[in-house]
């Protein structure tokens, strides 16, 4: 009973407080930028938790993994119906390899301060680099949501560089899914350390072929024109399914359904359709996801917020020296300001996501803690990007 009472209370916050949560006030650049994230229900997932009223406790939590399962699955299609490759190839080569550079760049410099700091505690080399893998995907990630917020003269004063920024971004998240999947194949063969590369084989083996066959499926099923409500109920079929499927082979739902997400949009004629359906939701999901978060989000040492300051600064590093490298790279890219790392600080929802897959499907001691040190430095960088981004607009000018 405790489990129906849970699930109505936080789907009616979720559905209730998206109306007020996303809305344009007039308050300071990063309040605004704090409040449209909806980080407020990463706090309200807090009070809901065993740590405060306990109506989110961990048996309720096992009960809803079917819906925890199914928010990563529809946040994994959208986000895969973002990448046509007819779009992708209207972008410049130059943008695309700084992107690329960019990313791999933040990526190994957080990887390797994360496996070194993490070389402290004693946990085996497999699940070093399954967090260190995790957590440089997520630091990866760049969003946009600062750029938006833009006042109007910055945005005509400096649009070649917001356009960059927007392309870099864009393929980030790219980039972070592909090195998650990585990570994810690791978490079924933790006690086996020796046989981590065949099991990684047969990893990608099986949910590649299990998600082409939802795919071919999925094609069956919408080949034929839909009218909007048979759509709708396909949709949600699907995005139900495909979790399901991943969480009884023990593998990521946000993954197989970026998957499934990707083949349709480059296959299906009328993926604009299935897009807005998606997109219909995305926002309660997001808010629902975020309460989840809150509920094994632990905050009950003075390192979670020394180590999310590291983490965050690691992470900064990263992102402001590729900056510095990809700027260089060519003629065309020196006309960007020096400093165009200070406008990738912004993290988005993503990242959420992926750390939430991660505690799903990794368990392990270390995990709640990890991803709590994760959550912190999120917010540390959504304090910092408008100040930084507003930097770096002057700066170009």
């Amino acid at each position: 009973m405790k489990i129906f009472f849970a699930l109505l209370i936080i789907v009616l916050l979720a559905f209730s407080g998206y109306h007020l949560t996303f809305r344009s006030f007039r308050l300071p650049l990063f309040a605004r930028k704090f409040y449209l994230t909806g980080i407020e229900f990463l706090f309200l997932g807090l009070l809901l938790g065993p740590q405060f009223l306990n109506l989110l406790d961990r048996k309720t939590c096992i009960g809803l993994e079917p819906l925890s399962a199914f928010l990563l699955g529809w946040i994994g299609m959208l986000f895969g119906f973002q990448f046509e490759i007819a779009k992708l190839r209207r972008i410049p080569v130059e943008f695309f390899l700084s992107a690329v550079l960019e990313g791999i760049f933040t990526l190994i410099l957080v990887f390797f301060g994360v496996y070194f700091t993490l070389a402290l505690l004693n946990i085996t080399d497999t699940v070093r680099t399954v967090i260190s893998l995790t957590l440089a995907a997520a630091a990866a990630c760049t969003a946009q949501t600062g750029i938006a917020l833009l006042a109007s003269d910055f945005v005509a004063k400096s649009k070649e560089t917001l356009t960059l920024l927007r392309y870099i971004s864009s393929i980030d998240g790219l980039i972070a899914l592909l090195v998650f999947s990585i990570a994810s194949c690791f978490c079924l063969p933790l006690t086996a350390e020796s046989l981590w590369a065949g099991e990684l084989v047969r990893g990608v083996v099986v949910n590649l072929i299990a998600s082409a066959g939802i795919v071919l499926l999925y094609m069956l099923f919408i080949r034929r024109h839909q009218e909007e409500n048979e759509l709708i109920l396909v949709v949600i079929g699907m995005a139900v399914f495909t979790s399901g499927m991943a969480s009884v082979l023990h593998y990521s739902p946000l993954l197989s359904n970026f998957f499934v997400g990707f083949c349709i949009a480059n296959l299906y004629r009328e993926k604009e359709r299935i897009f807005q359906i998606l997109i219909s939701i995305e926002k309660p999901v997001y808010l629902l996801l975020l309460v989840f978060l809150g509920v094994g989000w632990k905050l009950d040492s003075v390192w979670i917020f020394i180590l999310a300051a590291g983490y965050s600064l690691c992470r900064l590093c990263g992102k402001f020296i590729g900056g510095v490298i990809i700027t260089r790279i060519s003629f065309e890219m020196r006309r960007h300001p020096v400093y165009l790392g200070l406008g990738l600080i912004d993290q988005g929802g993503l990242p959420l996501a992926i750390l939430f897959d991660f505690q799903q499907g990794f368990t392990c001691d270390i995990t709640t803690g990890i991803v709590s040190v994760a959550l912190v430095a999120i917010i540390y960088n959504d304090l910092l990007s408008p100040i930084l981004l507003v930097r770096l607009m002057k700066e170009g000018r």
